[in-house]
């Protein structure tokens, strides 16, 4: 549905836009120009010359006389209403001594109604329209003396009609100004809102939060004073930023005791705006002195606590002082203050996550320092004493030797049988140590590479010795086999073979009926693939991804069944990793595990 356009009275826009003292300076200089025209050329005055320009003379003298009046005098309806009603007589006087009373000259009036228009007062317009009303009738009537065209007399109502009329439409466009400005005015609020909305909440600085807080809300309100207080509900403290004074830096972000601020007390208890009038200053700032240079008095006549608050939880408090006297806080302040308030409580409560998120991370950052400090020394620890026990090992089992041999002497059955499960647990113990120092040079990234080229049987041969031993306990051999066509490989044959025989023996462990097999194939993309198979207990599904984790075993129980460190298969794949591999696992409980060991035929 369209709507009516804005009613536009010619010439109202303009008066209204000119300073009032201005205006009425100028239009009562039109009401002398044309009231002492009618005085000086009219024929039927009926005063002496003398007494006409004294008359006029008065009414300059009353005009000049406004210039050394205030300009908030003109604001006031004791000083206007008294001038208006003169300015009536003075018009009316001035028709009947120039006896132009039945003349359009009668017209002045509307120069008064102009000057009600200006005051903004549609009551004093009506109260105009009538004295003009009564005193132009009351003359008009007396002074025709005969028969006149009756038309004349319709001036009367046509006066005070035309007079209402016009107060009226004035005081439309007045009203749809008042309106549009307070649109305006709204509109950049809003504006300056959505600014805060998308400025404050993006910023994390506590500080850069609070000045801009500052900055915007003391652009509306104007306060004389102007604190902001963040508050930690947990301890009870609070911190506070001081803008728009001298001394903002000393204290800012200083801690203070909140009983000594009643006003910030109340707000933070109610969690709601409070408004506190002829406050000390001392209540309100106690670091500012009771008689300081920048207090206009020694009570505040105004002030109000806004509180930070979001999602229920209570950031802090804007607490603003004002020196006026007179000073009220509009609504529009208010919720203002609010809506500011609100942007500044998620601006802070981000703030606050961050630095909360922050801390985390320094503290994370120190535990995983701390962890790695240990973890060195744990390994340096490791390598010591992984050294420290092989060398007394290597004496028992060199010792071993020769007692096996008969160098003290022959032995007998049953001292054999002794000194092979000496020999079998010094070996056991003696792979333990070099489990631990492997595991120990790979953390310390000391690991190094030795690489040649080589045929893979050597290497299955050397394997083949070695798990004898592991072997002879159980009821089957270990299987071994090499695919037609398996290149030479260039790698760390030492490395390779470690990987290797962790994988047979945790095969030939698990394994009580059945058989283990060791099958090298060629694989894709120029690789070499080493299948370690078994028919043993298999591995869970959900349990494969950690049997690589070091120190990790499928039973930890004091009592589990197999031995081993839980080193095996984590050195593996480090290894394996270290010689360009990897190892992939597949298992099911109850019929045995496949490992693959895939490696490139050329390592670098």
């Amino acid at each position: 549905m369209a709507t009516n356009p804005p009613i536009d009275i010619p010439g109202t826009a303009g008066i209204f836009e000119v300073p009032k003292k201005i205006t009425v300076l100028r239009l009562r200089w039109l009401v002398v120009i044309i009231c002492s025209y009618l005085l000086i050329t009219s024929q039927g005055t009926w005063l002496a010359p003398t007494s006409v320009h004294a008359f006029i003379f008065v009414y300059i003298l009353s005009n000049i006389a406004l210039y050394w009046v205030e300009e908030t005098l003109f604001d006031s309806s004791y000083f206007y209403s008294p001038l208006v009603i003169f300015d009536t007589i003075f018009v009316t006087a001035s028709l009947v001594i120039s006896g132009q009373v039945e003349t359009d000259f009668y017209l002045v009036y509307f120069l008064i109604v102009i000057l009600c228009t200006i005051w903004q007062d549609f009551r004093g317009l009506v109260v105009v329209a009538v004295l003009a009303t009564l005193l132009y009738g009351f003359f008009l009537f007396r002074t025709t003396h005969q028969i006149v065209d009756p038309s004349i007399y319709l001036r009367i109502p046509f006066l005070f009609v035309i007079s209402l009329f016009y107060g009226y439409f004035a005081q439309v466009v007045r009203v749809e100004k008042a309106l549009k400005e307070k649109a305006e005015q709204e509109a950049q609020d809003m504006a300056m809102i959505q600014t805060l909305s998308q400025s404050l909440p993006s910023s994390l600085d506590y500080r850069q939060i609070l000045e801009t807080l500052g900055d915007k809300i003391n652009h509306v309100v104007h306060a004389d004073k102007f604190y902001i207080f963040t508050v930690d509900d947990a301890a009870h403290s609070s911190r506070g930023l001081l803008f728009g004074d001298e001394k903002a830096e000393e204290f800012s972000g200083k801690d203070v005791d909140l009983r000594e601020y009643p006003t910030v007390q109340e707000c933070l208890l109610k969690r709601s705006p409070v408004i506190q009038h002829n406050v000390h200053p001392k209540q309100l700032f106690p670091g500012e002195p009771a008689g300081s240079e920048n207090l206009v008095s020694p009570l505040f006549p105004t002030s109000i606590g806004v509180p930070i608050t979001f999602r229920g939880e209570m950031h802090g408090v804007i607490l603003l002082g004002f020196d006026q006297e007179d000073r009220l806080l509009s609504s529009r302040e208010i919720e203002f203050c609010q809506i500011v308030a609100f942007a500044t409580a998620i601006a802070l409560s981000n703030a606050k996550k961050y630095e909360e998120l922050q801390a985390e991370a320094r503290r994370r950052q120190i535990i995983a320092e701390q962890l790695a400090d240990a973890n060195r020394l744990k390994s340096e620890y490791l390598a010591s004493t992984s050294h420290e026990l092989r060398t007394p090992i290597a004496t028992i089992m060199g010792y071993g030797h020769l007692l096996g041999d008969g160098a003290c002497g022959p032995l007998t059955q049953e001292q054999k049988k002794v000194m092979g499960r000496l020999m079998e647990n010094a070996r056991g113990l003696l792979a333990i140590v070099d489990a631990l120092l492997d595991y120990s040079k790979i953390e310390r990234g000391e690991a190094a590479l030795l690489v040649k080229r080589d045929d893979v049987r050597p290497l299955l041969d050397q394997l083949q010795r070695e798990l004898a031993p592991l072997e002879n306990r159980k009821p089957f051999k270990v299987k071994y086999e090499v695919e037609e066509g398996v290149p030479i490989i260039q790698t760390d044959w030492a490395k390779l073979k470690s990987v290797l025989l962790n994988i047979l023996s945790n095969a030939i462990k698990f394994t009580d009926q059945g058989e283990v097999r060791l099958s090298v194939v060629n694989a894709v993309n120029g690789n070499v693939s080493f299948v370690v198979s078994d028919s043993g207990i298999g591995i869970p599904k959900d349990l494969i991804p950690l049997i690589f984790d070091k120190f990790r075993q499928l039973d930890g129980s004091p009592a589990r069944s197999y031995e081993g460190t839980g080193l095996g298969l984590t050195i593996s794949k480090n290894l394996a990793e270290l010689i360009g591999g990897k190892i992939e696992v597949e298992s099911e409980v109850g019929k045995g595990s496949t490992f693959k060991v895939t490696i490139p035929v050329s390592t670098n």
